[in-house]
């Protein structure tokens, strides 16, 4: 669920709880329509059959799928018109590695040719490590993303698409920013849903929370690693031991050991983790032998090292993928930004058969801390809408402010700067300082990322309090 209008964000403040309940309801059966259609049902048929195949119909698969895209893409995409590199003959590995740097400078050349003549769906990065991208997703390309996530929770036991009672905990701006009392949450009827706020997470909140989940009860859990880690915290520390799920689902944030862990004590359940990306280039997911397992189905998923050479097994590179479903939108061997380790290991437990991977080095984040108690672990969405700021980094000194380290591009404005001011109101409160200091880069590490949230807080010291039984 979400809104991206202040008049929408007004309106859907101001309601009595019931009508919040039945907006999340139609919206969540308009998104059912949506997801769960004829190309869902081909797509989520064959992905069943196809986990486990034999490692040469995997690359028959690749070859006839990468080969039946590139045919389609290359002369109906302007970008690739203009750049006699990308013939249709020509070996993947002769391509040259798109950056996302080049993608952003010359979005709308990655359009397909009359994209925006028919229906599709509008897709978004944040801007925290560049300008944020903007493109259309096909119809057919938007249900078979819900097959692989179908596909992936059903490893963990769990009906996605049915309506067993589900939670989530992962962004959805179901609560007013400044509410002190429950509801922090909303039910989606139509899915069966309980989508809880991700920005009200005090430790004056947190046993409300509690309630709810044992109240509702459902089997599964998902949402953001950091959201997920404060409510296993409360629930060790306030929860009854009622409350056991078939499984917990992480995405979004990089999932670490220790959260794995408590997540995984407090709530008696494993946790699967998932890893893809808004521009829909490389699908991961972890399985129940807590394997990370490349859907080939997905994308076309090549391990680079910094001389565009392919890693070897046990080794670290850039994770570079050709996703092949979106071809109004079509990326092509395209540097999502991510670091992997290849597995060593040839096969799975599980029998589920394909590439795997070791470790996923996706993005550490601190927690910003606000005056009024609560705890926030994921804050891309501050600049999802502004698509003015190149690089965007939060820093925090101290409980009472944060700055926010803008380098802006040459149209940015006070609109921007208003934008953001809301979109960090809506999930930070009322009580935090906000200050702005705009630079001309952001230093990175010697890999050449870095961090988005740089907090001097001491983080241990901010869950001390949870912590404790």
């Amino acid at each position: 669920m979400t809104y991206h209008s202040k008049r929408k964000q007004r309106i859907y403040a101001a309601i009595p709880y019931p009508f919040k309940i039945l907006l999340a309801t139609v919206y969540g059966a308009q998104q059912r329509r949506a997801r769960y259609s004829t190309v869902f049902r081909e797509t989520w048929r064959d992905l069943q059959a196809s986990q486990r195949s034999p490692a040469d119909a995997i690359k028959q698969y690749e070859r006839e799928t990468l080969g039946a895209f590139l045919a389609d893409v290359l002369p109906r995409t302007r970008y690739y018109r203009e750049h006699p590199v990308y013939r249709v003959d020509a070996e993947l590995g002769e391509l040259p590695v798109l950056s996302k740097s080049t993608v952003q400078a010359q979005l709308p050349r990655f359009y397909r040719d009359g994209s925006g003549d028919g229906p599709c769906h509008w897709g978004h990065t944040s801007g925290t490590t560049g300008q944020a991208l903007v493109f259309p997703i096909s119809e057919d390309c938007f249900q078979r993303e819900y097959a692989f996530r179908v596909l992936h929770y059903s490893w963990g036991g769990v009906d996605f698409a049915g309506r067993d009672r589900h939670a989530f905990c992962s962004g959805h701006p179901v609560a007013h920013h400044d509410r002190r009392r429950p509801p922090f949450w909303v039910h989606d009827v139509a899915n069966n849903w309980l989508l809880l706020s991700s920005y009200n997470l005090t430790e004056q909140n947190l046993p409300a929370y509690v309630r709810k989940l044992e109240k509702y009860n459902p089997v599964m859990l998902g949402g953001y690693p950091s959201s997920l880690y404060l409510l296993a915290l409360a629930y060790r520390k306030y929860g009854r031991g009622t409350l056991r799920p078939r499984a917990v689902f992480t995405a979004s944030e990089t999932l670490f050991d220790r959260q794995r862990e408590v997540m995984r004590e407090a709530f008696g359940a494993p946790v699967f983790n998932w890893y893809g990306n808004s521009e829909l280039c490389g699908h991961i997911t972890e399985c129940e032998a807590g394997r990370l397992h490349v859907r080939h189905e997905h994308s076309y998923v090549e391990v680079l090292d910094d001389r565009d050479a392919p890693c070897a097994p046990g080794e670290t590179g850039r994770l570079v993928a050709t996703g092949f479903h979106n071809r109004l939108f079509p990326l092509i061997r395209y540097d999502v930004g991510d670091r992997v380790t290849l597995s060593a290991e040839a096969k799975c437990p599980c029998g589920r058969t394909g590439r795997l991977i070791e470790r996923i080095e996706g993005r550490q984040e601190d927690y910003v801390a606000t005056p009024d108690g609560r705890l926030v672990g994921r804050l891309d969405h501050l600049f999802k809408d502004t698509l003015h700021v190149r690089e965007a980094q939060i820093v925090q000194s101290c409980i009472e402010a944060i700055v926010l380290r803008i380098v802006k591009s040459p149209d940015y404005g006070a609109g921007d700067e208003e934008e953001i001011v809301r979109q960090a109101r809506l999930r930070l409160g009322s009580t935090i300082r906000i200050v702005f200091e705009y630079v001309e880069f952001i230093e990175r590490s010697p890999s050449g990322k870095y961090r988005f949230i740089v907090s001097k807080l001491d983080q241990q010291a901010l869950l001390s309090n949870l912590s404790t039984p």
